[in-house]
């Protein structure tokens, strides 16, 4: 049997069915590229399972993946992953991978991101259009299709969640200041989406004791929020009703921090 186990935003997320299927599985395998896990999540895990967790990279979840499930043939392997299992179009793969080699497997489900950062931000959740992803940069990797979902929602006034990037090689997500650069930089080679004065949501650690949500403006967001966060995303209002610009208030300039 193959479980794959959401992990929630922050400690103490997981279900008890999840802890249930920890404790039931033979491996405990971490998915850690999308999203980090904190050491003390890691050691809660382990303490409450009686196991070893070994962490993933992005290799194992994807060429790999054969290779990664084939042991839940004969035995109960759990693979761990922070939000929500399936938000990420790697872990529908595993699933169809699985049904190929004949491997049972359960879902068990836990909270997202997605829900939990459009529920703070105050705006309606039926307003929003396709998600934007911006990805660290690299030499010969310099993508700007972000710009364009962002640009398409504007003019659809749809609201649009921006996820940035997690270097799992240095555990770190991407901070304002750098997603600032690469969208000016993509805007450079694409052209102009954002302005200056174009209202942004800065939301860092969603979910978790260091939550903090700043609502502020493109050409301010650069010093905006917690340098040390360990999750940033950011939402780009697209024409919000009076109710969502009220809402959104109380997070103007110095932001909110939920304690």
């Amino acid at each position: 049997m193959l479980f794959l186990i959401g992990l929630g935003l922050d400690l103490g997320d997981i279900s008890m069915n999840g802890i249930s299927a920890i404790r039931a599985s033979d491996e405990l395998l971490l998915d850690s590229f999308t999203s980090s896990v904190s050491r003390e999540y890691r050691d809660y895990l382990e303490a409450a399972s009686g196991k070893q967790i070994k962490v993933l990279s992005r290799s194992d979840m994807e060429e790999n993946a054969k290779s990664t499930i084939s042991a839940a043939k004969e035995k109960n392997i759990a693979i761990l992953v922070p939000g929500d299992p399936l938000t990420a179009t790697t872990h529908h793969l595993i699933l169809d991978l699985s049904k190929q080699m004949g491997i049972d497997y359960k879902i068990i489900h836990s909270s997202s991101i997605f829900t939990a950062a459009i529920g703070e931000s105050g705006l309606d959740i039926y307003r929003f259009g396709p998600t934007a992803t911006i990805p660290f940069w690299k030499r010969h990797y310099e993508p700007t299709s972000f710009l364009e979902v962002i640009k398409k929602n504007m003019e659809n006034g749809f609201h649009t969640l921006v996820l940035l990037d997690f270097n799992q090689a240095e555990g770190k997500s991407m901070s304002a200041a750098e997603a600032c650069d690469i969208i000016e930089k993509a805007q450079e080679k694409a052209g102009k989406v954002i302005e200056n004065d174009t209202p942004v949501l800065l939301l860092s650690d969603i979910g978790r004791s260091s939550s903090n949500i700043v609502y502020t403006t493109f050409q301010k967001l650069k010093s905006a929020g917690n340098t040390s966060a360990a999750m940033n995303c950011l939402i780009v209002p697209s024409n919000p009703n009076f109710a969502e610009e009220e809402a959104m208030k109380k997070y103007k300039t110095a932001g909110s921090k939920k304690t």
